[in-house]
């Protein structure tokens, strides 16, 4: 998405460091954020968010329609730039149409267990504590006293 404001004049910037122009700063706030707790630099991170408003898409959508190749402010690529941004990578497969492109196998496994660690994580410690922990400490007694009798008997 960022990538597509950039395109038609609504960002400037790269990945990760983006600002608004002018035309951006008529649909969106930009706001700065600080943790700034002290100490270090590494332990006080600060951000920038954007909001954009409800006329945003609009607006875009009609930009797209008008120009369709973006916006040219020169900002555009030059030929040494990595346009591997613009360009479909090689581990995405198209159909037969050319337009829809589907992510590989490994990335949706990828993507399936990650989702799937999220959504077990918070379930975990409750049912590691109410009963692995109980069952280990019973068998771990239960080993134990059987130890304890063989050692008392030989």
């Amino acid at each position: 998405m960022n990538e597509l404001l950039k395109l038609h004049g609504y960002l400037y910037g790269n990945p990760g460091a983006y600002g608004l122009t002018e035309k951006g700063q008529q649909y969106a706030q930009e706001k700065y954020h600080s943790r700034g707790t002290g100490g270090y630099a590494q332990y006080n991170p600060s951000w920038e968010t954007r909001t954009w408003n409800d006329e945003t898409a609009a607006a875009l959508k009609a930009d797209m329609e008008a120009n369709p190749g973006g916006f040219d402010a020169g900002d555009s690529l030059t030929e040494d730039e990595d346009t591997s941004l613009y360009e479909p990578s090689s581990n995405c497969r198209s159909s037969g149409d050319g337009d829809v492109s589907q992510l590989s196998w490994k990335g949706l496994a990828i993507g399936g267990a990650v989702v799937g660690a999220l959504l077990i994580a918070p379930h975990v410690k409750p049912f590691w504590n109410n009963k692995v922990k109980p069952a280990a400490k019973k068998l771990r007694a239960g080993l134990t006293k059987e130890e304890a009798e063989e050692s008392a008997d030989s």
